[in-house]
């Protein structure tokens, strides 16, 4: 799979369910000092959990000093090497951060954060 072939897709918001079998999870946040921390997990349907059954989840990076966007192209790079078609991201240190459930429900929040 080539790189131009993984789509990149807002996370989800908490609480909501993801559905893809595979995909690339990134997320970034920020330190006490501003600086960001990434964590990279590579999530996949199948055996896990105390039942064998659920989410298998297999961190790549965890609170690592990496940029957003160096996070995602890594992630999209990584993606693509081993077919896994999407890569959601969250990026918390973006002032007015919307998850892409109230994207599509057209929330408020999407024009409250329009607003700051």
């Amino acid at each position: 799979m080539k790189a131009a072939d993984v789509r990149i897709l807002p996370a989800l918001e908490p609480g909501e369910s993801y559905i893809d079998p595979s995909f690339v999870l990134v997320e970034t946040t920020a330190d006490a000092a501003g600086e960001p921390l990434t964590t990279i997990h590579h999530v996949s349907s199948g055996p896990g959990g105390k039942d064998g059954d659920g989410w298998k989840v297999t961190t790549l990076g965890h609170s690592a000093q990496l940029s957003h966007a160096a996070a995602c192209e890594w992630a999209v790079s990584y993606a693509a090497s081993r077919n896994i078609p999407l890569v959601y991201e969250c990026d918390e240190t973006q002032r007015g951060v919307v998850y892409a459930a109230a994207l599509k429900a057209g929330s408020s929040a999407l024009s409250e954060s329009a607003a700051k």
